[in-house]
C-alpha cells in the first residue's frame, strides 16, 4: 500500500470517527429510553407469561444494543477530543497527504529525457 493511501485511511478514521461517536451517542440514549419503557410496562401493566417472556428478551436485546453503543462512544470519545485538540497538526496532514499523493504521481508518471546524443551514437 502506498505511503498517501495509508494517510488517507487514517485521515478518513478521523474524520467519520465524529460522526459515529455522534451516533453511538444517539443509540445509546434511544436504549435508555427503550428500557426505561419496558420496565415501566412491566412494573405498570399485566402481562401473560408469554408476554413478559418477549418483553424480557426485548429488555436483553435493547441493553446489548446499549452496551456496544456505549462501548463504541468510550473509545471513540478519545479519539475526537484528540483530533479537536490538534486541528492544526490534522491540516498539517492533510497538506502532507497532498504533498505524498503529488509525489507519488510525478513517481508513476516519470520520463526520462536524454541530454545528450550518446545514446543515439551507441544505436547507429
Amino acid at each position: 500500500m502506498k505511503p498517501s493511501e495509508e494517510l488517507e485511511r487514517f485521515l478518513n478514521f478521523l474524520r467519520t470517527a465524529e460522526s459515529l461517536l455522534t451516533q453511538a451517542e444517539s443509540g445509546q440514549q434511544e436504549a435508555e429510553a427503550e428500557t426505561q419503557d419496558i420496565l415501566h410496562a412491566l412494573e405498570l401493566e399485566s402481562h401473560t407469561y408469554h408476554e413478559m417472556a418477549a418483553l424480557s428478551r426485548k429488555l436483553a436485546q435493547v441493553r446489548q444494543d446499549r452496551r456496544r453503543d456505549k462501548d463504541t462512544v468510550a473509545q471513540l470519545t478519545p479519539v475526537v477530543e484528540w483530533a479537536h485538540a490538534n486541528e492544526g497538526t490534522v491540516r498539517s496532514l492533510q497538506r502532507l497527504l497532498g504533498e505524498l499523493r503529488k509525489t507519488e504521481k510525478s513517481i508513476q508518471n516519470r520520463v526520462y529525457t536524454p541530454k545528450t546524443d550518446v545514446l543515439k551514437e551507441e544505436q547507429s
